[in-house]
């Protein structure tokens, strides 16, 4: 059996339970980041104080944002700035070298002379000494060395600080040519370099008139530096007596001689000369045709 209730529990009215409230849903995440909240200051510190390191924070941080978006800028002014240093320390010197004694010449040495005086040659240069070596004209010196007909070429070499040398290539005989009763030496190109007292140490150039106009000069003079290095000792008398007919005498044996033609065809006629004159008797008088290579002839007898 069931107990009866009480008196007093029949008058106490019935309570209903409350339904319990949802849980609370998640907060969905927002883009926007929150603003952050100054640092609590620490303990002991005073809220002036903590204010200022936060102003100072700040100031850091604008700081380094600016150098973030000027870095490009700073970097383009520090080339600029570079490059003008570089380009005035560079004009300073150039100014300083033409306007200073810094480099100036107080030595010439001139090296290559072997027919010519070197007081002379250094007397027409002197004036140079003082000049600085960056301003050297090779015009101004070529003006001054125009008077010496033996000087071919000429090259300046500078020696910082203070010395220039000068590097002269005299002009080298070919051969003697005979006017009246001396014999001169003529280079290549016609100039006459000077009177020999050893006129056979050289070709004697048969040629009417100046060597430097002539033709037959020049045509004979193209001969002789066409001839083998061996066989040019061995001349002792060269003509052209017209532009295809150049006739050389050898030393040694009178009435030998050579009919070379032209300056054509030099290397070929040389290797044909040498195989006919290896065949030749040494005493012998013989002509020796070689300006048909091809086709060479050989003549024995007086001529």
């Amino acid at each position: 059996m069931r107990p009866q209730a009480r008196p007093e529990e029949l008058q106490r009215p019935v309570q209903a339970k409350a339904p319990k409230a949802p849980a609370r849903a998640a907060k969905a995440p927002t883009s926007a980041a929150k603003p952050q909240r100054p640092a609590a200051p620490r303990r002991g510190v005073s809220p002036a104080k903590a204010a200022r390191r936060e102003s100072r924070a700040q100031v850091r941080a604008r700081l380094a944002e600016v150098r973030r978006f000027t870095g490009a800028s700073r970097l383009r002014r520090g080339i600029t700035i570079a490059v003008v240093s570089a380009l005035t320390a560079l004009v300073a010197l150039v100014l300083a070298s033409v306007y200073t004694p810094m480099l100036a010449i107080d030595k010439i040495n001139i090296v290559g002379l072997n027919r010519m005086k070197h007081s002379t040659v250094y007397n027409s240069v002197r004036s140079l000494i003082g000049t600085p070596l960056t301003t050297v004209d090779e015009a101004v010196i070529q003006q001054r060395l125009a008077n010496f007909p033996l000087i071919e070429s000429f090259t300046t070499v500078a020696l910082p600080p203070h010395t220039l040398e000068l590097y002269i290539q005299e002009r080298q005989p070919i051969g003697v040519v005979n006017i009246g009763s001396t014999a001169y030496l003529y280079d290549p190109a016609g100039v006459q370099i000077g009177p020999t007292q050893h006129p056979g140490r050289y070709p004697l150039i048969l040629v009417n008139g100046d060597p430097s106009h002539s033709a037959s000069f020049r045509e004979a003079v193209s001969v002789l530096m066409a001839l083998p290095v061996s066989l040019y000792p061995k001349v002792a008398s060269i003509q052209a007596t017209s532009v295809d007919d150049v006739r050389i005498h050898l030393r040694g044996v009178s009435n030998r001689q050579i009919l070379w033609g032209d300056a054509s065809s030099s290397v070929l006629k040389s290797k044909v000369l040498a195989a006919l004159m290896a065949n030749v008797k040494r005493n012998g008088s013989v002509v020796i045709d070689v300006s048909s290579p091809t086709a060479p002839t050989v003549r024995y007898g007086s001529f």
